[in-house]
């Protein structure tokens, strides 16, 4: 079983608005692994550390959030999966 760390930054100030949602690629999670992703904002001072069960992103090619709000009313929409786990810093 091995831990797989993502890192994604939130970057209003060079992302479309178009652009939607935010990639992360899982294709080399296996489904014994556990999948990390850190999510931080550029300029806020919002972390967010969402853990995911290798089992439900395995067999998918990536999975997407999407960012909902702005300042410190942030929150994270996901699609492809569901974290197990979410710590807010």
């Amino acid at each position: 079983m091995a831990e797989i760390v993502k890192n994604r930054t939130i970057r209003p100030s060079t992302r479309l608005e178009t652009s939607g949602s935010y990639k992360i690629n899982t294709e080399k999670v296996s489904k014994g692994d556990v999948l990390v992703v850190n999510i931080d904002h550029e300029s806020d001072s919002f972390r967010r550390t969402c853990i995911f069960n290798g089992s439900d992103v395995a067999d998918k090619n990536s999975i997407h959030f999407k960012v909902i709000g702005s300042g410190t009313k942030i929150d994270i929409s996901w699609s492809g999966a569901k974290p197990i786990e979410t710590r807010s810093y």
